[in-house]
């Protein structure tokens, strides 16, 4: 096993997510569809030749740096069978590294960090020899962080595949190798990992689309499978900026689940039939057009079922009012209750009536990203000696995103 070239600087990418269909309904062991999004992280690493490894994430204003020395390295063995959940890390261990976190106001911060250093760790544990050169690490999200588009898991799978590319275990370009099922197998079980530290219990959806990119279904307890047929998609995604707490929302629907089982249960079942919907929509490889009436049709559907289980809230209910004066399809997309909107959009839609629709959208103080669903999934390629970390600092989403087509 051997440490990527000294002067070697590497750009990685993964994408974001949506979930088409099956919101909610998908705790109750029922189908959604998730596919990766075109907004993405981008993640710069350079070998350094002293023994600093510096963290810098600019979106979350974190800027760390420690010495070789002080990461408790080799603290403890990771074999490749281990299934422990990260909390269940050595207390040794859990307590140095919360030690080097040292941030405590700031939840994600801290997240953030502590899902890197642990990757670092139970990688270099199977190195065959000490890691002992320092690295800087830079990452960059063109995705709002906590509106359900899976920036968490578009950071772990970076950080994942960065590290693992550092230590050895995956080459540079993974994505052209034979053995690439392997490589993108082991860069979804350790941003699996990193999602544990971040979230405590995650599905595992979110990464998946992040690492292999297209579409995916879903169901708890049987895993994710890939979305046969499935189109690239043009997506409208609005983000309300209405805080919301997931674990409230999800609660509601269960509660509502108790009181009402004969009303509440058929809807997440309908909710479930749609997303087999759309499963065998893109399986029967229809044109287009024909398509996007179905789609469209279940994007009404889905939404009012969300809306009946009380998820919506009325600056979503804004965006469907104000893309369907325009002919346009929106649902909620993620939790509810504020968040996020996607909107879809047909191929003939033109780009005046799309910056109309973001013109009213904008004036109603919200944030909207025109993009695409499907598109690839974790990538990396090996930049130029003069491309530095100052370049990824001061570079724009369409600068990064033209190195990776």
């Amino acid at each position: 096993m051997t440490t990527t070239d000294l002067n070697e600087r590497v750009l990685v990418s993964a994408p974001g997510k949506v979930i088409l269909f099956g919101e909610h309904s998908v705790v109750y062991q029922k189908t959604a569809v998730a596919a990766s999004l075109g907004l993405k992280s981008y993640l710069y690493l350079e070998k350094r030749q002293d023994k600093v490894i510096e963290l810098v994430l600019p979106d979350v204003k974190v800027h760390k740096t420690w010495t070789i020395d002080q990461i408790p390295l080799r603290l403890v063995s990771y074999p490749d069978s281990d299934t422990r959940h990260p909390t269940n890390m050595p207390t040794e261990l859990k307590s140095r590294l919360d030690q080097l976190t040292q941030i405590k106001q700031d939840n994600s911060q801290s997240q953030a960090i502590l899902a890197f250093l642990y990757l670092f760790v139970i990688m270099e544990a199977k190195c065959q020899t000490p890691f002992d050169q320092g690295f800087t690490l830079c990452v960059r999200s063109f995705l709002p962080v906590g509106a359900g588009l899976g920036s968490s898991a578009s950071y772990s799978v970076a950080i994942a595949t960065a590290l693992l590319i550092l230590v050895g275990e995956i080459p540079t370009d993974f994505n052209k190798s034979e053995l690439r099922e392997e490589y993108l197998i082991r860069i979804n079980e350790y941003a699996f990992k990193a999602e544990e530290v971040i979230h405590g219990n995650p599905s595992g959806v979110d990464n998946a689309v992040a690492t292999y990119g297209g579409a995916k279904t879903f169901m708890r307890g049987q895993g994710f499978a890939t979305l046969e047929g499935f189109q690239s998609l043009r997506l409208l995604l609005t983000n309300t900026k209405v805080p919301r707490s997931t674990n409230l929302l999800v609660a509601g629907v269960g509660e509502k689940r108790k009181t009402y089982p004969l009303i509440i249960e058929p809807m997440l079942e309908s909710m479930n039939a749609i997303a087999l919907h759309c499963r065998d929509a893109f399986k029967k490889s229809q044109d287009k057009s024909a398509l996007m009436d179905e789609l469209e049709d279940l994007v009404g559907l889905n939404h009012c079922l969300l809306e009946g289980l009380g998820v919506s809230h009325p600056s979503l209910e804004k965006v469907r009012m104000i893309t369907a004066e325009s002919g346009l399809k929106t649902k909620l997309t993620g939790a509810g209750g504020g968040g996020c909107a996607v909107t879809f959009i047909r191929e003939d839609v033109s780009q005046t009536v799309i910056d109309k629709v973001l013109s009213q959208l904008k004036e109603e103080g919200f944030d909207c990203y025109q993009t695409n669903v499907g598109g690839t999934g974790a990538d990396a390629v090996t930049l130029t000696n003069d491309e530095t970390k100052n370049w990824l600092l001061e570079a724009n989403r369409d600068t990064l995103e033209h190195y990776f087509k």
